[in-house]
């Protein structure tokens, strides 16, 4: 069963990820729109977005409540991904998760299925960004169904 998801808005000053971490979380979402994400302009709402999309992979995988013990592999980021993360898992504000506790946040895992239902459903978001028409409107929402009938494995963690 899918649902209707805003992203978190953020104040200028709780924008934590600069330029080139926000390509990163935007490339780890998005895997098959790298080309995309090169030419993009990182703006504070594109920072935003980014930022918003890392907060739901996070707080989704925390509430689909797997236990990676039980359910299968890891996928080992990259080691700009890794350093993106633990600053993430650092200056991240407890109250902006809605699952996710403040010792989840010592060792996030993102499962792969909450990953791939980011990047079906904001997809057309990040296009629009992409060509100017996303500053249009301000709401990053999309409608995101997370299936967990796949074989089970984190993206990140």
């Amino acid at each position: 069963m899918g649902k209707y998801i805003y992203l978190r808005k953020f104040k200028k000053e709780e924008l934590i990820f600069d330029d080139d971490e926000t390509i990163i979380i935007l490339k780890f979402i998005f895997k098959n729109r790298h080309a995309l994400i090169e030419k993009l302009d990182i703006t504070d709402p594109v920072r935003e977005f980014a930022q918003g999309l890392l907060l739901e992979a996070v707080d989704a995988s925390y509430a689909l409540g797997f236990v990676h013990s039980l359910f299968g592999s890891t996928f080992n980021p990259s080691a700009g991904a890794m350093k993106v993360i633990k600053k993430f898992s650092k200056k991240a504000l407890k109250h902006w998760f809605k699952h996710a506790t403040a010792k989840d946040l010592l060792n996030i895992k993102i499962y792969e299925i909450v990953r791939v239902a980011l990047e079906r459903g904001f997809t057309s978001r990040l296009v629009m960004y992409s060509n100017g028409t996303a500053m249009k409107s301000s709401d990053n929402a999309a409608f995101v169904a997370y299936d967990n009938t796949f074989n089970i494995q984190f993206a990140w963690g």
